[in-house]
């Protein structure tokens, strides 16, 4: 398989209706709505039609060695183009296929495309068709900048438990005390502190706290929002097969503080190029920052200007899901450089929760 083959680029339908179709595996063949052939022929050619499928349901009546292989190889490649493969794989099927995905193939749960715990099982099931494809993960510097120093140690804490291998952690205070136990917090990773005066613009300061960074891919984070233990190799694999000059999620699952109710939005197309992602995701190559200028050197809206400065270079925005990244909008809008009003958050809700959404997907249950 070849990542820049198989991949969910412009291949992840959206929720506005779902799209079910079933495959038919038997020893002697393979049956797809009215399609059918014989295990050495024909069945390659019918993996574009499932792109504007949902889900994939498999029947496996029992396959000898070589059917399984085959099988095993177009449903690693369906889900890894973004189809949900659900049905009772054979023994023969689930070990031809990566440990974590076959472990994620379930008998179908009758949910809907665009309900949270459909979309969450997609995005699992599709990092494990995903992750074995990456022979080698670049290195990783997440730069936090903040004038909270109260909320920088439990953030870096939970930055070290992020799944990846090489990661850095990069802190900037702006015009606030470093805070005690930041070794102690970031355990193993590397940590660089840096220290910025309270009047030096907001943007120079993002610049400089970047130029401390070493990683080979450089990843904004915000101090107050919340991210699952995935979700920095979701940014990184979107980078590698999107080509994308810019990766990052959308604002999509949000905390109100001001109602203390999470909405999920739902809008536009999962794993597809776009015009703006939330700056608190933003991932790209140091040299890709630097070709653009770096960071403006303005107080606000810093993570617009930069968008502006990539669009008009020519560099391109991606987006892939938006499961493993919760923004947290506090109450009071004058603490976001990002200035709109608490209904521009509940345009387009599908699903809303009170209080915090507690999940582990999204990196905020109790404990972890």
């Amino acid at each position: 398989m070849d990542i820049r083959i198989d991949n969910p680029v412009g291949r992840v339908p959206d929720s506005s209706r779902m799209t079910v179709r079933t495959l038919r595996a038997e020893a002697r063949g393979w049956h797809l709505g009215l399609r059918r052939g014989s295990w050495d022929v024909g069945l390659r050619s019918v993996l574009p039609r499932l792109d504007e499928v949902h889900e994939l349901r498999v029947e496996d009546a029992g396959l000898p060695p070589h059917a399984a292989r085959l099988l095993a190889t177009f449903l690693h490649r369906a889900v890894a183009r973004g189809t949900v493969v659900s049905g009772s794989l054979g023994r023969a099927v689930r070990d031809e296929l990566p440990a974590a995905l076959a472990a994620r193939v379930a008998p179908p749960s009758g949910g809907r495309a665009g309900d949270l715990a459909w979309d969450v099982h997609a995005v699992v099931q599709r990092r494990a068709a995903l992750r074995p494809l990456f022979p080698r993960w670049p290195s990783l510097s997440l730069v936090l900048v903040s004038r909270r120093p109260e909320l920088v140690r439990p953030l870096v804490e939970r930055l070290s438990r992020v799944d990846y291998p090489d990661l850095e952690i990069v802190v900037g205070l702006h015009g606030a005390p470093v805070p005690k136990g930041l070794a102690v917090a970031a355990g193993e990773r590397h940590l660089v502190v840096r220290e910025f005066p309270a009047d030096q613009v907001f943007g120079s300061v993002l610049e400089d706290a970047f130029a401390a960074a070493s990683g080979e891919l450089v990843s904004k984070v915000d101090d107050d929002d919340y991210m699952s233990d995935d979700h920095v190799r979701d940014l990184v694999m979107a980078h590698g097969y999107s080509g994308a000059t810019l990766v990052g999620k959308s604002t999509t699952v949000v905390h109100l503080e001001a109602i203390d109710t999470t909405v999920r939005r739902l809008y536009g197309v999962r794993e597809s190029f776009t015009h703006r992602v939330a700056g608190s995701t933003f991932l790209l190559t140091p040299g890709d920052l630097a070709a653009v200028g770096g960071w403006p050197h303005v107080p606000r809206a810093v993570d617009t200007e930069l968008i502006r400065a990539i669009r008009r270079a020519g560099g391109t925005i991606y987006q892939p899901h938006d499961v493993g990244y919760l923004y947290v909008r506090g109450a009071d809008p004058s603490g976001h450089t990002w200035t709109t009003g608490i209904d521009h958050f509940l345009r387009n809700t599908r699903e809303q929760w009170v209080g915090l959404l507690r999940h582990r997907e999204f990196g905020t249950l109790e404990g972890g």
